[in-house]
């Protein structure tokens, strides 16, 4: 489904769960959910700048980085796999 459908559906089915009053306090529920989940995460924020500095970094040549099929084979001929 696209994107504009998918948003037109959505808000239909949200205009049709807005004027029931018992699906409402569940929606509200659901978004407090997605909202506390949001600020609860287990991983520090210092990791995802270390992430995004480090990406910085390969995008910018600074550091290199090998394929996945590269360290697969290196792990291949050190272990024998």
């Amino acid at each position: 489904m696209e994107t504009k459908e998918l948003r037109r559906k959505l808000i239909k089915d949200f205009g049709q769960l807005i004027d029931d009053d018992s699906k409402l306090e569940i929606l509200e529920s659901f978004f407090d959910a997605i909202n506390e989940d949001e600020k609860n995460s287990i991983v520090p924020d210092s990791h995802y700048n270390m992430v995004a500095e480090e990406r910085e970094k390969y995008m910018s040549g600074e550091i290199q980085a090998s394929s996945w099929e590269e360290a697969e084979q290196r792990l291949k001929n050190k272990y024998g796999f």
